[in-house]
């Protein structure tokens, strides 16, 4: 499988179109040709003397080559039953980078049992292509005349298969100039130099450099630049917070007794769950045709929105004013605890040290548990049709009902959602539906009252789309709850607690006394 499509095509061109390999570039580094001269200049290429020299360079390095004499290295290669010319000299010449590279398949993949699929039984066999190839090689765009050709040419030859099952080429990364990045032009440009990896992780830290490369689309050239790194770390700002955000309601929850099973989950953290699903869903999805950039977008903008701006937001009533053991808080806390486990999974591989210190703090893992070695798996969360129609309309009255609660407040005549009370016209057999959901619609919407009239409030703006009803933004009635900040008409008729609502009181009445400790 070549990634992108298009780099069959250039692979094959380039293997059709070859030239003649060049052997050496006649460096003065690298792994040496084992190649030996006679008096009249003669080469030496014999089989016997190659897998003799090999051993040697097993035991000692390649550089002993270069290290000994002719003399020393021709007494310790020459084959006993050798009967031809004696060398004089050795050859200094090397052997091309990608030809030496390129025979990874043989002196890298078979003989590391850790990167076999055969139950680290090494050496590998060749005629056994499951044992042995790659399931992916990396590079960039220039090497389909290079690695790319020579890991597939040498390994054709010497194993009869292909050493690899995906090639994934990427671009070059360039300046914001788009010139090419390379050491022969750090000094020739007016930007930072040494423009390197290092010196960004030192300025922005490791995780905010790795969530940048994978948020560019790898498959053509990157731009390397302060301003495009500046905004992935508001985005890194945002996937830590959501973390944080779900931890940290998590500090009383213990898994193993306060799971809440998905039948008895309320109706929005059901919502939630079926959305994350499909956020996994579509994650798992890019991960598999390597594009890391809409696994990023695709997290980033459910962080922002799904999360942030609709159910962090909207469950922190339940969270904070809500009895601790409460039904409604225990379901919070486990929709919370399945998101935020899958979360650091599925940024591990974006952000792994994030992750796993994330993942310390997470309820109910094994002591030395580490994300980078947990197993995912994904939330699988099916929700009948029925059950997702009712929360799309519902969501889609919220998005009707919002600009006019902005309004209301831009008219000063309510400050907080919270201040406000809505009136519901309902139409009989249209919008009764609306009826039996308006608990769920109230805690959507954040405001303290609904009230249901079975005809149109006068003055009332007109909202028939989708058989929607009409309504109006008033002041809510009441007084204001201190600790939950709605306000109910039952403030202030408790002498013990004048300043709570009924719900706050329970609450609070339900918290075990705070132990006075002597001294």
């Amino acid at each position: 499988q070549w990634t992108p499509d298009w780099a069959k095509n250039r692979i094959s061109g380039a293997v059709k179109s070859r030239p003649d390999w060049c052997i050496s570039r006649q460096r003065t580094w690298g792994v040496p040709l084992p190649a030996f001269y006679t008096d009249n200049g003669e080469a030496i290429l014999d089989g016997g003397i190659v897998r003799n020299t090999a051993g040697l360079v097993e035991k000692h390095g390649s550089n002993v080559w270069f290290e000994r004499s002719a003399d020393e290295l021709w007494a310790l290669v020459k084959p006993a039953d050798w009967k031809g010319a004696d060398a004089a000299k050795k050859s200094m010449d090397t052997l091309d980078v990608w030809i030496d590279s390129g025979s990874s398949s043989r002196a890298v993949l078979m003989r590391r049992p850790e990167l076999q699929h055969c139950g680290g039984q090494a050496p590998a066999d060749p005629k056994n292509t499951q044992q042995w190839r790659a399931e992916i090689y990396l590079e960039g765009s220039d090497q389909h005349r290079g690695w790319f050709q020579s890991s597939l040419l040498l390994s054709l030859a010497g194993n009869g298969a292909p050493p690899y099952k995906t090639v994934f080429t990427h671009g070059f990364m360039v300046d914001a100039d788009r010139e090419k990045i390379s050491k022969s032009k750090q000094s020739q440009t007016a930007y930072e130099k040494p423009q390197t990896s290092e010196a960004y992780i030192k300025k922005y830290g490791a995780d905010v450099v790795r969530l940048w490369v994978a948020s560019q689309d790898s498959r053509a050239d990157i731009v390397v630049s302060e301003e495009r790194i500046n905004k992935v770390s508001e985005t890194y700002r945002l996937l830590r917070n959501t973390l944080r955000y779900q931890l940290s309601n998590l500090y009383d929850f213990d898994p193993a007794k306060d799971l809440i099973g998905d039948a008895q989950l309320t109706g929005l953290d059901r919502w939630i769950l079926g959305e994350f699903s499909e956020l996994e869903r579509d994650v798992i999805g890019a991960y598999d045709r390597y594009e890391f950039h809409v696994a990023y977008q695709r997290i980033s903008q459910f962080a922002a929105v799904e999360l942030s701006a609709i159910y962090h937001d909207l469950v922190k009533d339940r969270l904070y004013t809500e009895p601790a053991n409460s039904h409604r808080r225990r379901c919070t806390q486990t929709a919370l605890h399945r998101m935020v486990r899958a979360l650091c999974q599925m940024l591990a591989p974006m952000v792994a040290f994030t992750t796993d210190e994330a993942w310390d703090f997470l309820p109910g893992r094994a002591a030395d548990d580490s994300v980078h070695a947990s197993d995912w798996k994904p939330i699988e969360f099916a929700r009948p049709d029925e059950e997702k129609k009712l929360w799309h309309d519902l969501f889609t009255l919220r998005e009707q009902i919002l600009p006019e609660l902005e309004k209301a407040r831009q008219a000063k005549l309510i400050g907080k959602s919270l201040e406000a009370q809505l009136k519901l016209g309902v139409r009989n057999g249209v919008t009764t539906w609306i009826v039996e959901h308006l608990p769920a619609l109230q805690e959507l919407l954040n405001v303290s009252q609904i009230r249901v009239q079975h005809q149109p409030a006068e003055g009332a703006v007109e909202h028939d789309v989708r058989g929607f009803p009409s309504f109006e933004v008033a002041r809510a009635d009441g007084q204001k709850c201190e600790r939950c900040w709605h306000y109910e008409l039952e403030v202030g008729q408790n002498s013990e607690h004048p300043t709570l609502c009924a719900r706050c009181i329970t609450a609070v009445n339900l918290i075990s006394p705070t132990t006075t400790v002597p001294g």
